[in-house]
């Protein structure tokens, strides 16, 4: 979601085309405190590629036209060319998010042709991004190698993890990213998963603070030419475009209901984001291929449980007192995890398939 234009269309909340974003290793270079995967140089997990392939097929098949590799650090999961080049053949558009430290002239040649836009994470002055990176020198290692991907001709944006105590380095990383040739910043409020949770577990941040964050990027971006997005909406936002957020039941298409589709390095796919309610998971690859379990999901009525969380979400968030702006797809998730009603829905939804 942007700052200036919200949702519209069949493109549902993400604003852009349904996503695939996968995470095929927890293996990264850096440890860092507001990681949501708990991804570190230690972890060696890593998916294969023949059932990354499989899920990129029937992802295509269920409307899914663009695949978004993270991690860990996806320049570290040492199938990612072919991972890439198997999306491309399949029609699919390309992104990777890399914390920048590998993106050497080297590794990212060879990467490069396969990439249709690359996001480089940076989180706030040189001394705030070492800190939260946990290593010393992050920062430069990384703007070093933005000139190989600029080099390269691949579009490329910064994204900003947003938390309660950080709204004013929003200046430094908009000027920065104008400074180097970035065409976005992408502002992301922390998501509390993995290392994040047991980190900083009071830093997400509130509605005052992702209100700041919208007010900032509106006036940098007039200022200089930036085009910065804030995966916020304002209440205003909220009200205007419910037939966007809300999905129609009963819900026949899983992008009509998530129109992001998570698949993390343990195989488990999730929609919307990670931190839905595991019981509205729709299961593992190393059980069955994506058009299985999309299937199944469907059938057993957990997309309309899904849409009904929405539709909770947007009428609570509506209510007064309104909040001046909110994270979407963290509110919705909140509600998934409401556990008693979220198993009353999914035992009345097996009781009625049976």
């Amino acid at each position: 979601m942007t700052s200036a234009d919200p949702p519209s269309g069949s493109r549902g909340p993400t604003g852009i085309a349904p996503v695939l974003q996968v995470h095929p290793t927890r293996r990264c270079n850096l440890a860092c405190a507001h990681c949501y995967s708990s991804s570190g140089p230690t972890q060696r997990k890593a998916l294969d590629l023949d059932l990354l392939s499989g899920c990129l097929e029937d992802g295509v098949a269920l409307g899914y036209r663009q695949l978004a590799v993270s991690g860990g650090e996806p320049l570290l999961y040492d199938r990612l060319a072919e991972l890439l080049a198997r999306a491309r053949s399949l029609g699919m558009l390309t992104s990777v998010t890399s914390n920048g430290m590998l993106t050497t002239a080297e590794r990212w040649g060879r990467l490069a042709p396969l990439v249709d836009v690359v996001a480089i994470s940076i989180d706030g002055t040189p001394s705030e991004h070492d800190a939260v990176r946990r290593r010393s020198g992050a920062f430069a290692a990384t703007a070093r190698n933005l000139e190989a991907i600029r080099a390269s001709g691949v579009p490329f944006g910064l994204i900003f993890t947003l938390t309660q105590h950080n709204v004013d380095s929003l200046d430094f990383v908009v000027h920065f990213a104008a400074g180097s040739g970035a065409r976005s910043v992408q502002v992301h409020p922390l998501t509390l998963h993995g290392r994040a949770a047991t980190e900083l577990p009071e830093a997400r941040p509130d509605s005052v603070e992702l209100s700041f964050a919208l007010v900032e990027a509106m006036r940098l971006g007039r200022e200089l030419g930036v085009v910065v997005h804030v995966d916020a909406l304002s209440a205003d936002q909220l009200r205007a475009h419910r037939a966007a957020l809300v999905p129609a039941r009963p819900v026949a298409e899983l992008t009509a209901v998530a129109p992001v589709l998570v698949v993390d390095a343990d195989a488990i796919v999730t929609p919307l984001t990670h931190e839905v309610s595991p019981r509205l998971a729709l299961g593992s690859l190393e059980q069955a291929r994506l058009g299985v379990l999309a299937r199944d999901w469907l059938r057993a009525g957990r997309g309309d449980v899904l849409a009904d969380a929405c539709a909770r979400t947007w009428s609570e968030l509506t209510a007064p007192p309104e909040r001046a702006a909110v994270y979407w797809y963290d509110e919705v998730a909140r509600r998934t995890r409401r556990l008693p009603a979220v198993r009353r829905q999914l035992q009345a939804c097996i009781t009625s398939a049976s």
